[in-house]
């Protein structure tokens, strides 16, 4: 069987889940790839959304729709006394002139750039990262400074795509074995509650397998621009129900006569 059938089986059979702890470990890591490649996709329709915007009609924005600003001594420093705002191929700018924005009020925006008092804020998905702009030591950040950079970095555009999202998918490959050792380790233990023979090395294959379900929902979740509260608890607590459920699968072992 094929990893895509694999897959499609392990959404809702317990009983294949079962059965896949016999395979080669090869193809079991194959199969988390795909899985991480899969949550991921919409990690790929961001950056391509994002990275069109800014560099197509980004350095337009910072030089002709934006007042102009500049970071000094790690503080924005602006002629407007208000918040500036400017929006273009699904990405919005912002101009913090007030020194009162707070990166919580960019919460639920697909795709936005603020440039704050003391920080630089990315909403991307929904969800905010903030970096300080004492990070960017040795860096022109102003209008003129990041609109000539995007400039001279246009025609290197999809290589930055390509390592930006190498990086995600290495991060988020690297989270799913870690999350299928331990349920595999977990797994070992809700088989001798339940009587059942299972060895680590088949529990790990059985709780990558068990991965699928929470791992689709949420790229339909995201897909579908839905936030799922406390995501992480769900997709773990799905996740153990379906190893529970595929264990339950195994034969009990036969009792010598």
């Amino acid at each position: 069987m094929n990893i895509f059938k694999q897959l499609f089986k392990s959404l809702y059979s317990p009983k294949d889940i079962a059965r896949f702890r016999f395979q080669g470990i090869g193809k079991t890591i194959l199969f988390v790839f795909l899985l991480a490649f899969l949550s991921i996709i919409p990690a790929i329709i961001q950056v391509a959304t994002i990275g069109q915007g800014l560099f197509s009609e980004g350095e337009d924005l910072l030089l002709n729709d934006l007042p102009a600003f500049e970071v000094q001594d790690g503080r924005l420093q602006s002629d407007v006394s208000a918040v500036a705002e400017a929006s273009s191929s699904g990405i919005t700018f912002y101009i913090d002139g007030t020194n009162e924005m707070t990166s919580e009020e960019l919460t639920g925006e697909d795709a936005a750039v603020a440039f704050l008092s003391d920080r630089l804020a990315v909403a991307t998905g929904g969800s905010v990262q903030e970096y300080q702009y004492d990070t960017f030591e040795g860096f022109d950040i102003s209008s003129e400074g990041i609109a000539s950079l995007l400039n001279s970095l246009e025609g290197a555009k999809y290589i930055i795509y390509f390592f930006i999202l190498a990086f995600i998918f290495i991060l988020v490959a690297g989270m799913l074995f870690i999350k299928a050792t331990i349920f595999g380790w977990i797994g070992t233990k809700l088989a001798s509650a339940a009587r059942r023979k299972l060895t680590y090395r088949h529990s790990f294959r059985m709780a990558a397998y068990s991965s699928a379900l929470p791992v689709v929902f949420f790229l339909m979740a995201d897909l579908a621009g839905s936030i799922i509260p406390f995501g992480t608890l769900i997709n773990w607590f799905v996740t153990g129900l379906m190893l529970y459920l595929s264990i339950k699968e195994i034969p009990l072992p036969k009792k010598k006569a």
